[in-house]
């Protein structure tokens, strides 16, 4: 079968990638930290905090391979260790989000099914886009106050002594988390607290 011919006339835009939900929350853990590209630091001049100045340095709206932003993250140049290199899908979604011209896009319908909250499938990917840049084992000692969230045993104590879930909810009494962040979606939120209140298993 012959593929009919793309129209010319438009700009594809990949609606399955939002800057605010799944592009944002990689920057402001993994760059905007003390020390590194948050507003006190701004380390080499890099400022990445939100869309306006993360778009103005070293971006190319609509070639990720001519964005030295994307480039160094995909070969492991940053985040500088002992911050974790960015995963497969991080990648993706920052790719994608440039090749279909880096669009201010915050109006993210969320990307969460309340239904499934198991460890594995629901809680790790919230923690590892919210929180891994500061409270993976290998940094938690120096930017996350000693506690890690990327090992079940450190999430499990953070879920039974109600900080987790205090933390994310943006509770009264609570250390407002993640940090510079708006609080999570309600969704994942649900999902956090099912898993909790279900024994916080490592399921």
């Amino acid at each position: 079968m012959v593929s009919p011919p793309k129209d010319s006339s438009t700009t594809y835009v990949d609606t399955t990638v939002c800057f605010q939900r799944d592009v944002l929350p990689i920057f402001l853990s993994s760059c905007a930290k003390s020390g590194c590209h948050d507003a006190i630091s701004h380390e080499k001049g890099y400022l990445l905090t939100d869309y306006a100045h993360i778009v103005s340095f070293g971006l190319v709206k609509g070639n990720s391979r001519n964005s030295k932003l994307y480039t160094e993250c995909l070969s492991g140049a940053m985040p500088e260790y002992p911050t974790p290199r960015l995963d497969s899908t991080q990648l993706s979604y920052l790719r994608r989000w440039i090749d279909a011209g880096a669009p201010d896009d915050t109006d993210c319908a969320p990307r969460c099914d309340t239904s499934k909250y198991t460890f594995a499938t629901a809680i790790v990917p919230i923690l590892k886009i919210n929180c891994y840049g500061c409270h993976a084992s290998s940094v938690a000692a120096s930017s996350g106050d000693g506690i890690v969230l990327d090992t079940y045993t450190g999430v499990q104590t953070q879920a039974l002594n109600g900080n987790l879930y205090g933390d994310l909810s943006h509770a009264a009494g609570h250390n407002p988390m993640p940090q510079g962040a708006s609080e999570l979606p309600e969704c994942q939120l649900t999902q956090i607290k099912k898993w909790i209140d279900a024994g916080a298993l490592n399921n």
